[in-house]
């Protein structure tokens, strides 16, 4: 398997585009959302990676869904003196389908000597895999405070991972904590 990572500020780990996708979530115990107001995305510093190309289009709409979620949720994006940080991590990974053969696939035996056959793997299918890792970050105490993991299968189609894309963000931020709002 051939791995692909990119470091974006602090190293973790972001998904997006999945079908099947599988979602965690871990939250700081005893953290009061209503205290925070302000947001930005950590400066992403995105390697120039042949592989990756085809995903930037991908991750620049990833971007734009978090910024619509936490917009949504009452956060004002900020350039500078934030509450929160949102670190964003991206890993992907080619991964390879396989088939083990059986009896019924072996060749019939013809009278040659030293004749054997053996179970094997085949290949029949490549598919690419992807994490995604959204944290936000106390930029006071330089603390996590919530973080959500997402991972799936890409689709090699444009248009399927823009639809996914969206259903995948809306899943990250299925159990984002309630801001209460102030009278």
């Amino acid at each position: 398997m051939k791995k692909i990572a990119l470091t974006l500020c602090f190293l973790l780990i972001v998904t997006f585009g999945f079908s099947q996708t599988l979602v965690s979530y871990n939250k700081t115990e005893g953290v009061d959302f209503s205290k925070y107001k302000t947001y930005k995305i950590d400066s992403l510093e995105i390697k120039k990676i042949p592989e990756f190309e085809p995903q930037k289009a991908g991750l620049n709409l990833l971007m734009l869904e978090i910024i619509k979620q936490m917009n949504a949720r009452g956060y004002e994006k900020v350039s500078e003196n934030p509450d929160l940080l949102i670190n964003l991590g991206l890993v992907l990974e080619e991964g390879v389908q396989t088939r083990e053969t059986s009896i019924r696939d072996a060749p019939y035996y013809i009278g040659q000597r030293n004749y054997h056959w053996e179970s094997e793997e085949v290949v029949v299918g490549k598919y690419t895999e992807g994490t995604v890792t959204l944290d936000l970050i106390d930029s006071d105490k330089n603390a996590m405070i919530w973080q959500a993991v997402s991972s799936g299968v890409l689709s090699k189609k444009r248009e399927k991972n823009k639809k996914r894309i969206v259903k995948g963000v809306n899943k990250l931020f299925k159990k984002f904590p309630v801001k209460k709002i102030e009278d």
